[in-house]
Parts: C-alpha cells; sequence; structure tokens
C-alpha cells in the first residue's frame, strides 16, 4: 500500500505485521503471498499443495538442466494463485515459494 492514501483509508497501515519463527532442518518451504491468497486458503492446504510441486519432478522435463528445482517453485506459486482465483478470491494474488530444501553449490 501506498503510505500516501491512508487519508482515504483510515484503517489501512504501512505497519508491517512481522512474525520471527525459529527454522528447524523440517522446514521444507516459505510460502510469501498476499492475503489474495490467505483470505481463501488454508495455511496447511497451501503447504500440501507446494510441498507437493516442489516434490513433483515431472512438472520439469523442459527446464533449462539446474533450473528444475527453481521451475518447481514457479510451479508451485502459480498453482497457489489458481487455487484461489479458483476460490473466488476478491483480493489481489500474490504468491513467491521459496523452497528451503534447495542447495547450491557456491
Amino acid at each position: 500500500m501506498s503510505t500516501g492514501h491512508t487519508f482515504l483509508n483510515p484503517q489501512m497501515t504501512c505497519e508491517p505485521d512481522i512474525t520471527i519463527t525459529a527454522r528447524t532442518d523440517d522446514d521444507d518451504c516459505l510460502i510469501l503471498a498476499s492475503n489474495g491468497l490467505w483470505d481463501v486458503i488454508s495455511n496447511q492446504k497451501a503447504c500440501n499443495v507446494a510441498k507437493k510441486c516442489l516434490e513433483d519432478k515431472s512438472k520439469c522435463a523442459n527446464a533449462p538442466v539446474g533450473k528444475e528445482e527453481e521451475v518447481r517453485c514457479v510451479c508451485a506459486a502459480i498453482r497457489l494463485s489458481n487455487l484461489a482465483i479458483n476460490e473466488h478470491s476478491l483480493d489481489d494474488i500474490s504468491v513467491v515459494v521459496l523452497d528451503l530444501k534447495l542447495r547450491h553449490d557456491r
């Protein structure tokens, strides 16, 4: 939200809602999404869908070599966005999925 429009929508704020959660080795992915997703899809369903997409190697048959994992993250984000649309979300829908198990040699 732009902070310049607070006079039009005083119930909105530019103050972030932040939660700090310790990560564990069991964490599979991180889903960053707008309320367009969270208003219509439960946390558990979103996690199940993302995990299934990240584990589905067949979806990446045409991915460039070495980019299969990244393509699976994009597929998961698209799938979650489409689910929100199918659930008639009335808000903007933005989704990013990060694979926390993905490791790159650097």
